[in-house]
C-alpha cells in the first residue's frame, strides 16, 4: 500500500502491536522514532505524520505533521452484471484504485444465484477491498458500492446527470471512443457479467435510452473490461485533467 488508511481523523494516534498498520509499519517500511509516513483518513484528507514512538512489542504512535487534500473521485459510475466472486474482488480493488464514484453490483439474468451468497458479499469483505485499492492509488475517498436484485432496479437507481452506456460486442455498432459525452458530466457504464447479455436486457437497456457501444472485436473478462472502460473513458473526456490539482504540502 502507499499510503495507510484510518476511518477517523486523528491528531495523533497509537497503534497495538498486533494492528495490521504496525505490523505494515514495522515489516514494509522498516518505520522507526522519527520516519514519516503518509496516512489518511476516509472520504477526507490525507495527512504526512511522524512516529514518535515505538514500543519494544511494536506498538506505534503517529502524530499528524500536515494534511492536504486527497484526489476526487472521478464522475464515472460502473453497473456491473454480478461476476464470480474471484473477478468481483478484482473489480472493487481495481476501480477504487482507478478513482470511480460507484459501482453498482446487479443479478443479471446469467449470472450465476450462487455468486451473491459468497463470504464477499455476506462480510465486509467487498469494503476491505476498495480500502486496499484507495490506499494503494494514494488516495482517501471510497467509491458508494451498492447491490441489486436485477438489472432494473439498479438501472432505476442511476439518477444523477450522466450519458449511459452499456457495453456489447455483438450488437454494438458504435465503438465506446466514438461516443461523445454531450450535456453529460458524468457516465454511467454497463458491464455485463463473464457470460454476457441476454436478448431481454439487450431490449431493456434500448428501451431505456441506453447507448450500446463496443471497445474492438476482442471479448475481456468481466473485470478486464472494468479497467479498460474506466481508463478509456477518463482519458477520452480528460476526467483526470479535469480534477483540480492541489499543491502538495509534505
Amino acid at each position: 500500500m502507499n499510503l495507510i488508511l484510518f476511518e477517523k481523523p486523528f491528531e495523533s494516534v497509537q497503534l497495538h502491536a498486533r494492528d495490521k498498520r504496525a505490523l505494515h509499519l514495522r515489516k514494509v517500511l522498516h518505520a522507526r522514532v522519527g520516519s514519516l509516513v503518509y496516512v489518511g483518513f476516509v472520504n477526507s484528507l490525507r495527512a504526512h505524520t511522524e512516529v514518535v514512538a515505538v514500543s519494544p512489542e511494536g506498538a506505534y504512535e503517529l502524530k499528524v505533521i500536515s494534511t492536504e487534500p486527497a484526489p476526487e473521485l472521478l464522475p464515472i459510475h460502473l453497473l456491473i452484471g454480478l461476476p464470480r466472486p474471484h473477478a468481483a474482488r478484482h473489480i472493487l480493488f481495481e476501480a477504487a484504485s482507478l478513482g470511480v464514484s460507484s459501482l453498482h453490483f446487479f443479478q443479471a439474468e446469467k449470472s450465476e444465484p450462487s455468486y451473491a451468497k459468497s463470504r464477499l458479499w455476506q462480510t465486509d469483505e467487498w469494503r476491505d477491498r476498495t480500502l486496499r485499492g484507495t490506499e494503494q492509488a494514494f488516495g482517501t475517498h471510497l467509491p458508494q458500492v451498492e447491490r441489486y436484485s436485477d438489472m432494473q432496479s439498479a438501472m432505476e437507481a442511476q439518477t444523477g446527470s450522466s450519458i449511459k452506456i452499456a457495453l456489447d460486442n455483438y450488437e454494438a455498432s458504435d465503438s465506446l471512443n466514438a461516443i461523445s459525452l454531450g450535456e453529460y458530466d458524468a457516465v454511467t457504464i454497463a458491464i455485463g457479467p463473464e457470460r454476457g447479455w441476454s436478448a431481454d436486457e439487450r431490449v431493456v437497456f434500448r428501451k431505456n435510452e441506453w447507448l450500446l457501444a463496443h471497445m474492438g472485436p476482442h471479448v475481456m473478462r468481466t473485470a478486464t473490461a472494468c479497467v479498460a472502460a474506466t481508463a478509456a473513458l477518463a482519458s477520452k473526456f480528460d476526467f483526470w485533467r479535469r480534477q483540480s490539482r492541489q499543491d502538495c504540502e509534505f
